[in-house]
């Protein structure tokens, strides 16, 4: 668990007084079981600027967007995003995930980048990873997959560095 989530988890604890080892860990599944239902939410509100330090569910899914081998899969995947899209393929083939190909080859450059700062063993502000979960999972309204105008998605990856690059 990493430094932000453990605070806010102190507060409840000194709050609560002392609690049971069995309250202690329904209590964190039951933050594990939320985060799971409302991962895109919160990934949101964490790419807003939202303090993980509020709320344990907060904390818990900063945590999770902070790990190394979540920001390797990050990385991975907008590297894949970038391939993809700059590829020549067979005109047969099919893809299985349709993406804003002439925004990612325009844009590619900005989005190695915010992969190569994924890729980073520094600290990252876990607001430019939420930015960066955001681009690759919202199918609906991200540059990555949706025609927007003209340089979104070098905007959005600048931007997700710049966050991660802003610890505190």
């Amino acid at each position: 668990m990493s430094t932000l989530s453990s605070t806010a988890f102190s507060g409840w604890r000194n709050a609560a007084g002392p609690r049971s080892w069995l309250h202690r860990r329904l209590f964190l599944l039951a933050c594990r079981v939320r985060v799971a239902v409302d991962r895109d939410a919160l990934d949101e509100a964490l790419a807003n600027g939202a303090d993980p330090r509020t709320a344990p569910v907060l904390a818990v899914r900063a945590a999770q967007l902070e790990s190394a081998r979540h920001r390797r899969v990050l990385a991975r995947a907008l590297r894949e995003v970038v391939r993809e899209a700059t590829t020549i393929r067979p005109p047969l083939r099919a893809l299985t995930v349709l993406y804003a190909e002439r925004q990612v080859r325009a844009d590619a450059g900005a989005v190695l980048a915010l992969a190569e700062r994924l890729d980073c063993p520094h600290p990252a502000c876990v607001s430019g990873v939420a930015i960066a979960q955001r681009l690759v999972t919202d199918v609906c309204a991200s540059p990555l997959y949706v025609v927007c105008e003209p340089h979104t998605l070098r905007r959005r990856s600048r931007r997700a560095v710049a966050e991660m690059s802003a610890i505190d």
